[in-house]
């Protein structure tokens, strides 16, 4: 261990090692010792291996063995959850009993706000304690390390402005560290990321960085009988993703039926006869996603084959990459987000996107945007045909909407809705793709004599 061998002598002759307790749960000893050979640490996964516990230790860490190696005074660390009530449950109550006196107190300054500050006689570092409910307050602050608690409950935009927040002077070693479950709005993020090692290309370069300790709640062994009885009683999706730390299941995940095995097919040849058509959902910020659509007229199962999933670009190379990728000339409408039609002024000429888009060769028409109709179609889609087989079912090649789609969460207010702060693009694409069906039909199979693409499935 890192620590072992140095001992912060200004703490009254008692180890760090010793203070910050890591060594009783093995997992977070090598999530310590990860913090000094990695910038990006996630911890936990699952319920009960004391993840709010090794973020606030963590921290403490940091600064005094920042002050012992580096004599660097008055350092600040940012330690923080989503809400205030969060903050004061997870942490600031127990770092009131869990940090001794002697070492520092928690108070509230107008110049720092409410932070764990170390007495002068330990270099002066704060833990700096933070809400995030409106994460551009820090665009300007300046941090030697990060700690976010329950990672996946805040947006990657959230993610990128706490980490530009990583900057002070004279250390050169500032990590971000996350811990959380799996599930909340970030879920999708922090799993491409951390889990599946799929980088974009700004971050591809820092790939070596990303370091996930994977930590269940059988690594810790002061957990009662108690405990395990109420964990081994949940119902069986939350009992995976807390006790088994299971990802691809979570509390109030928004489409508990979708199954990679049975959802996830590898691309074949698509008969020319099948009828084509796309569902678009705008992006520049965040990315765009265009999807395109087939369905079989026999079976009445539909396919998405092919998707674009991209973000920074412009009405006319949104476009133009659709009409690059499109090589069927049977394809008929591409159903948009009805967005797509709102007036803008640009340079004195009022415009739309659906306008710049017909300019560039690919008409578009207006989407369904009624959101709890097409929660229903997909999950409809999802669900098994007469032949045993789903209704849906995604090429391989469909990367995102794969990816994102079993990540979703409900809406903790609309209830009946897809959490818009959560990675929905694909999902929007999708439900402007089932736009053509209808939703009352659902309820009985069609007559094989009426199949048609608006009836049928759905």
């Amino acid at each position: 261990m890192r620590t072992s061998v140095h001992q912060v002598d200004r703490i009254e002759r008692v180890q760090l090692e010793q203070l910050l307790g890591f060594g009783a749960i093995p997992k977070q000893d090598e999530a310590w010792e990860a913090v000094w050979s990695h910038l990006y640490v996630l911890y936990g996964g699952a319920r009960g291996p004391g993840k709010s516990y090794w973020l606030r230790k963590a921290c403490l860490g940091f600064l005094l063995q920042t002050y012992s190696e580096l004599n660097l005074r008055n350092v600040r660390v940012g330690l923080f959850c989503e809400t205030y009530p969060e903050l004061q449950d997870r942490q600031i109550s127990k770092m009131a009993v869990e940090f001794p006196t002697w070492l520092g107190e928690i108070k509230d300054t107008q110049e720092d706000g409410l932070c764990f500050t170390l007495r002068p006689e330990y270099g002066s570092g704060r833990i700096c304690l933070r809400n995030l409910d409106k994460p551009e307050k820090y665009q300007s602050a300046e941090f030697a390390m990060v700690a976010v608690d329950e990672l996946t409950k805040i947006s990657e935009h959230t993610w990128d402005v706490l980490r530009g927040s990583l900057r002070w002077p004279g250390v050169p070693h500032r990590p971000f560290l996350g811990a959380t479950n799996p599930g909340g709005v970030g879920h999708a993020w922090v799993k491409k990321l951390w889990l599946d090692r799929d980088f974009p290309s700004y971050l591809r370069g820092r790939a070596g960085e990303f370091k996930f300790i994977r930590a269940l709640p059988s690594d810790n062994p002061f957990l009662d009988q108690a405990y395990w009885d109420e964990l081994n009683s949940l119902p069986d999706p939350l009992r995976k993703a807390w006790v088994e730390g299971d990802w691809d299941v979570f509390e109030g995940m928004a489409f508990p039926g979708w199954n990679r095995d049975r959802h996830v097919v590898q691309p074949f040849e698509l008969p020319q006869h099948w009828p084509k058509w796309m569902g678009i959902d705008w992006g520049f910020a965040a990315p765009f996603c265009a999807l395109w659509l087939t369905k079989d007229p026999d079976t009445q199962r539909v396919y998405v084959y092919r998707e674009l999933y991209a973000k920074q670009l412009t009405d006319q190379q949104q476009a133009r990459g659709i009409a690059d990728a499109s090589r069927e000339p049977e394809l008929q409408e591409r159903y948009a987000d009805p967005s797509m039609w709102a007036r803008k002024n640009m340079q004195g000429l009022v415009t739309t996107t659906a306008d710049e888009y017909a300019q560039a060769g690919v008409p578009i028409v207006k989407g369904d945007n009624d959101r709890i109709s097409g929660k229903r179609k997909v999950d409809r889609m999802l669900s098994s045909l007469p032949d045993g087989r789903p209704g849906l079912q995604v090429f391989s090649t469909c990367t995102n909407l794969i990816r994102t789609l079993p990540a979703l969460p409900y809406d903790k207010v609309r209830v009946e809705d897809v959490d818009t702060d959560a990675e929905d693009h694909a999902y929007d694409g999708l439900r402007m793709g089932v736009t053509r069906f209808r939703l009352q039909s659902v309820a009985k199979q069609p007559k094989p004599q009426r199949r048609t693409i608006d009836s049928g499935l759905l």
